[in-house]
């Protein structure tokens, strides 16, 4: 999929079945005095210099991603957290058809999201869990002491990254391959998902 330079291109890129309800919404959050600009090859639209929501689509859904949305008064539990295990501060407003798309209810969430980022509202970042080192790492490591000293220079973060990609492998030659790469990437400083960011 090409990288959209534009809301207009982002739009005409979504699938058919989500194009009227995804303009829609765009028509609400432009009509407040937000920022629109494309990031993470999606609509974001910003207050000063702080994300206030997204607008997205998935296969199952399409909605708008509001960045302190776990602020927003949400008494029926509308709103999700896509990643409950990393996410803190995010949550979604999803519709699973565009006929199901509440612009009433969006401008609602707007209102109070705008406000919360003009009273300077904002979760806090939470510490990193510390990451579960997997046994295969863990031999490595024993095998190693300067790797694990390496390993260690790195943030939590990056380490998380390490320990999750091996021990998410399903199958025993998957994991061998992932420790294989995690040692490369240690030994050279780099952590695994560098180059995008």
């Amino acid at each position: 999929m090409q990288k959209p330079t534009s809301t207009e291109e982002y739009l005409a890129n979504a699938p058919e079945h989500y194009r009227d309800g995804l303009a829609a919404m765009r028509e609400v959050l432009i009509s407040f005095d937000l920022e629109e600009n494309i990031k993470w090859n999606m609509p974001v639209y910003g207050y000063g210099k702080k994300n206030v929501a997204t607008l997205f689509y998935a296969k199952a859904y399409l909605g708008v991603w509001f960045a302190q949305g776990a602020l927003l008064a949400d008494p029926n539990g509308i709103l999700v957290n896509a990643s409950p295990e990393k996410t803190v501060a995010q949550r979604q407003l999803r519709f699973k058809t565009q006929e199901e798309v509440d612009l009433g209810l969006l401008r609602d969430f707007l209102l109070e999201a705008i406000q919360h980022q003009k009273d300077g509202l904002e979760l806090g970042r939470m510490p990193a869990p510390e990451a579960q080192l997997p046994p295969e790492l863990a031999q490595a490591f024993a095998d190693d002491p300067k790797l694990e000293a390496l390993y260690l220079a790195f943030t939590p973060y990056k380490q998380r990254e390490f320990c999750e990609s091996i021990r998410n492998a399903k199958r025993a030659d998957t994991k061998v391959r992932r420790l294989q790469k995690a040692v490369e990437h240690i030994r050279a400083g780099r952590g695994l998902g560098d180059k995008y960011r």
